[in-house]
């Protein structure tokens, strides 16, 4: 097994802390109850049944063998919902009498209302990430202490805009350090009874990893062509003009399809074997650099567990590489492809036991010293998330 990235540890101190005995069967009961009650309901119930996915799923997942558990409710993330949906209602609503107005005073402004809402809407979308994350993890419990988060969400919101334009202005250039300090500052805020969590990421440490990535995608078509080029003896244009002349001269004969097996098919093989390794090697690229993300920012991250005699500090770490992380998201991939979305209840077990075999932690505490959260929690759930980014599980 790799070694974790933990600074500061020995690796007699390295052990891992979570685990996942969750079943496949039970959880696929859930899903099929789940679909029907959805479907039954127009969509109504997904907020129930996003709830009752998560409390199997935290109740199956143990930190130093006691397991955690799930206290939302489907109520709470339907009534922020329809908070989310009345203040966006309410937002363009505005926009759209303050744009009738200047239409006739002033034309040329008569837009302004609208972009203001736009950018609003952006500020929204990047403070519902916040958001969520605070109410999931007010509502997530370990041996009766819950967590939290402090901070606002809006300006987390508004930093989020910020960086949004940075990576525009600098050619996507700055989304390194977009990626790191947006994870750094939740992380900042996470609170878990008495505990606070610290992370020293920072971004200048995945710009060249980042800028590698970017020049893989920009060589790799022209690599992948060259090596087709050279086992097969033809070209891409070849492959389209043989194409071309399946079309012309086989459709109208009515011999489109023996045409296609006798002409276009030898020529498209080369054609078909580099957009598949495309798709792979694009796919690894992003595996590798995103698992060097996940190894800086759970690498870098600490909990200050604060006792009644002394305080311990544990340090996190993550076995993530780019060929297990790879296999993880193209196996989910092929998964929800091939039964149509179905293999959900396959996908999601399969990332809390990744999540459990690669993350890591050095040092211990004492669990009765920790105290309960003074923080307080949101009273609905996660608004905004599930209305702009209806994915979210």
């Amino acid at each position: 097994m790799d070694q974790p990235s933990t600074a500061g540890a020995t690796p007699a101190d390295i052990r891992a802390v979570l685990t996942y005995d969750g079943k496949l069967s039970e959880l696929f009961g859930i899903f099929l109850v789940n679909l029907l009650l959805t479907i039954i309901t127009f969509g109504i119930f997904r907020f129930w049944a996003i709830t009752r996915t998560r409390r199997y799923l935290w109740s199956h997942m143990r930190f130093d063998g006691t397991p955690f558990s799930y206290t939302g409710k489907g109520k709470d993330m339907f009534l922020g919902f329809l908070r989310a949906m009345l203040i966006l209602v309410l937002l363009f609503s505005a926009a759209a009498v303050a744009a009738t107005a200047l239409q006739r005073s002033n034309p040329a402004l008569a837009q302004m209302p609208f972009v203001t809402a736009y950018v609003g809407l952006a500020v929204l979308f990047g403070a519902a990430h916040f958001s969520a994350q605070r109410y999931r993890l007010s509502r997530t419990e370990w041996r009766g202490i819950r967590g939290g988060m402090e901070g606002s969400a809006l300006r987390y919101g508004v930093n989020w805009l910020i960086y949004l334009l940075l990576c525009v202005i600098t050619l996507s250039q700055a989304v390194p350090w977009m990626q790191v300090d947006l994870a750094r500052w939740r992380i900042n805020a996470s609170r878990f009874g008495s505990a606070s969590f610290r992370c020293e990421g920072r971004g200048r440490r995945l710009w060249l990893p980042w800028l590698a990535m970017i020049i893989g995608y920009i060589l790799l078509p022209g690599v992948i062509v060259a090596i087709v080029a050279a086992f097969e003896g033809v070209t891409l244009a070849q492959v389209f003009s043989g194409l071309a002349h399946v079309f012309s001269a086989h459709v109208v004969s009515g011999r489109f399809i023996y045409g296609l097996g006798n002409v276009a098919a030898p020529r498209a093989m080369p054609a078909v074997a580099g957009i598949l390794a495309f798709i792979v090697g694009s796919g690894l690229l992003a595996a590798w650099y995103y698992s060097r993300f996940l190894r800086l920012i759970l690498g870098n991250t600490t909990a200050l567990v604060r006792g009644s005699f002394r305080n311990e500090t544990l340090q996190f770490g993550t076995t993530v590489e780019a060929g297990n992380l790879y296999w993880l998201v193209a196996g989910d991939a092929v998964i929800l492809v091939l039964t149509f979305g179905l293999g959900m209840p396959v996908v999601l077990p399969r990332h809390a036991s990744y999540l459990a075999r690669t993350t890591f932690m050095a040092g211990t505490f004492d669990a009765n010293t920790l105290a309960q959260s003074t923080v307080v929690r949101p009273t609905l759930g996660e608004g905004f998330l599930p209305t702009l980014d209806p994915g979210i599980v």
